[in-house]
C-alpha cells in the first residue's frame, strides 16, 4: 500500500530491463561463440594448406637449388658468368641462401639475353654448326673437341695439347698463347720496320710521291700555259684527304728527302708512322693476309685526294664554290684535260695519238660552254673521238672535225649514215664511201648492219 508499493513496482521494472538485456547478452556472446567456432575451422583449414603449400614450396626449392647445382657442375655457368662466385658443386646439398644469391646475380646479369622461344630455336640450329666449326678448327692444329649432351645443355671438352680442358680453360690457355705469339710477333715486325720498310718501302713511298707531286706540277704547268678564253685559271693541288692519318704531313716532309740524309729520330719517326698504319689496318679488319694488309696498310694514294682551286681576287679558292654553269662545267673539264695531256706527254713523240672519247659530251650545258671546252680540246692538242645528241662541233674554237650523223626510223633494220666535215669556218658534206665497198656488199647480201657496226665506222671516219 502506498509508497511500498511504488517502490515494489520500481524494482521489478529494473529487474525486467536487466532481465531483457541478460537475454540480449546471451544471443551476441551465443552468435559470438558461433561466429568464433566458424572462424577458427576456417583457420584450421587454412593453417593445413599453407602447411602444404610450405611443403610444397620447399621441395621445389630444393629441385630448383638441385638444378642449378647440377647446371653449374657442367662448368657452362662459368662460361656464361665468368668471374662470378659460384659454391663448390661438390660439397653436397647447397644451402638456401647462397643458392638464392647465386640465381638473383644470373639473372640480374643476364637481364639482356633474349630468351624467346625463338631465340632458343635458333642457337639449337647453330650450335651444331659452331660446334662443327670448333672440331674442324681444333682438328687442323692436332686437337680435338667433345660434346655432352644433357638436360641442362650441351657440355664441350677439348683436348689441347694432351690435356682434357673445359672451354675456360682453353680461352685463358689460348689467351696466354696469343699474348705470346704476338709479343714475337711484335718484336718481328719491329725488326721488318727496321730492316724493310724504313728503308726499301719508305724509299719506294718516296720515289711514287714525288713522282705524283712532278705529275701535279706537270699538269699545274699545262693550266697555266693554257688558260680558258674567260681569263678563268685553275690549278690542282694534291692533299692530304679528310681521312689521312695523322702525322702525315710530318711523314710527307721526310720522305720528300732522301733516307740517306736521315737522322736517327726521322727514322724513328717514319718507322712509327708506318707501324701505326699497319696496326690501324689490322684493327679495322685484316683481311688474314700479310700481303693484303701491308698493300692496304702502305697504300699512300688513300691518304690524299685531289682538289680544284680557281684564282679569284688574287687568291687561290675552292673551284666548288659559287659560279656560273658555264665555269662549272670548265671547272671540272679543264682539269681533266690538263691531266690527259700531261700525261700523253710521257709518250717523248710528237706524233704519238693524244686519244679522248667522251660519251654524250657536254650534256646539259649550254652552247657557249661547249664551244669553250671543245676549244680547250684544240688548246691542249687532244684528239677527241665522242657521241652526243645533239653535238655537232661547228665552232670556231674548233679547226677541224669529221661528222657522222647516225639516223633510224622504228621498224626499218637499218641505220643511215651522214658524212660531214667542218674545216673550222663551214660545214660541208664529207665524201661517201665506195659503193663496191664493204658495206655495198653487206646490203647487197641481205644483211643488217647493226648500230654498234655504224658507230664503230663512224668513229673511224672521225679518224680519217
Amino acid at each position: 500500500m502506498g509508497a511500498a508499493v511504488a517502490e515494489l513496482e520500481r524494482r521489478l521494472a529494473e529487474t525486467a530491463e536487466a532481465t531483457r538485456i541478460c537475454t540480449d547478452d546471451l544471443k551476441a556472446s551465443q552468435a559470438a561463440r558461433a561466429e568464433a567456432d566458424r572462424r577458427a575451422s576456417h583457420a584450421e583449414g587454412r593453417t593445413e594448406q599453407l602447411g602444404k603449400d610450405l611443403t610444397e614450396a620447399t621441395a621445389a626449392r630444393e629441385r630448383a637449388i638441385a638444378a642449378l647445382r647440377r647446371f653449374a657442375s657442367t662448368g657452362l655457368l662459368d662460361v656464361a658468368l665468368p668471374g662470378v662466385a659460384v659454391p663448390n658443386a661438390d660439397t653436397g646439398a647447397w644451402a638456401a641462401t647462397p643458392a638464392i644469391a647465386l640465381a638473383r646475380v644470373a639473372e640480374t646479369e643476364l637481364s639482356g639475353v633474349e630468351d624467346s622461344d625463338g631465340a632458343w630455336e635458333r642457337v639449337q640450329k647453330r650450335l651444331s654448326e659452331e660446334f662443327g666449326r670448333l672440331q674442324d678448327a681444333l682438328s687442323r692444329n692436332g686437337h680435338s673437341a667433345s660434346a655432352y649432351p644433357s638436360e641442362d645443355g650441351m657440355r664441350v671438352d677439348i683436348v689441347y695439347q694432351g690435356r682434357q680442358r673445359a672451354v675456360p680453360e682453353i680461352t685463358e690457355a689460348l689467351a696466354a698463347e696469343v699474348e705470346e705469339l704476338t709479343r714475337i710477333l711484335s718484336a718481328h715486325e719491329r725488326e721488318v720496320l727496321e730492316t724493310h720498310l724504313i728503308t726499301e718501302v719508305a724509299g719506294t713511298l718516296q720515289e711514287l710521291i714525288g713522282a705524283a707531286e712532278r705529275q701535279v706540277r706537270a699538269m699545274n704547268a699545262e693550266l697555266e700555259e693554257r688558260p680558258t678564253s674567260t681569263g678563268m685559271r685553275l690549278r690542282l693541288v694534291w692533299r692530304g684527304s679528310r681521312k689521312a692519318p695523322q702525322g702525315l704531313a710530318q711523314a710527307r716532309e721526310r720522305l720528300r728527302q732522301s733516307a740517306d740524309a736521315w737522322s736517327p729520330e726521322d727514322r724513328a719517326a717514319v718507322g712509327e708512322f708506318l707501324q701505326a698504319q699497319i696496326a690501324r689496318q689490322q684493327a679495322d679488319g685484316s683481311s688474314g693476309s700479310w700481303l693484303k694488309d701491308l698493300t692496304a696498310a702502305l697504300d699512300y694514294r688513300a691518304w690524299h685526294e685531289f682538289g680544284i682551286e680557281r684564282q679569284q681576287h688574287g687568291k687561290w679558292v675552292s673551284a666548288t664554290g659559287p659560279a656560273s654553269g658555264g665555269e662549272r662545267v670548265l671547272a671540272v673539264s679543264v682539269p681533266l684535260f690538263a691531266a690527259a695531256s700531261s700525261h700523253y706527254a710521257s709518250a717523248r713523240a710528237p706524233y704519238a695519238p693524244r686519244l679522248v672519247t667522251l660519251d654524250e659530251a657536254f650534256a646539259g650545258v649550254d652552247d657557249d660552254s661547249r664551244a669553250k671546252c671543245l676549244g680547250l680540246l684544240h688548246a691542249f692538242d687532244l684528239d677527241v673521238v665522242m657521241t652526243s645528241e645533239r653535238e655537232w662541233a661547228c665552232y670556231p674554237q674548233v679547226p677541224g672535225i669529221a661528222i657522222a650523223q647516225l639516223s633510224r626510223v622504228d621498224g626499218i633494220p637499218a641505220v643511215l649514215v651522214t658524212r660531214w666535215e667542218w674545216d673550222g669556218t663551214e660545214r660541208t658534206r664529207g665524201p661517201e664511201p665506195d659503193a663496191t665497198g664493204p658495206e655495198a656488199t653487206a646490203v647487197a647480201d641481205g644483211q643488217a648492219w647493226s648500230a654498234v657496226d655504224v658507230h664503230v665506222q663512224a668513229q673511224e671516219s672521225l679518224w680519217t
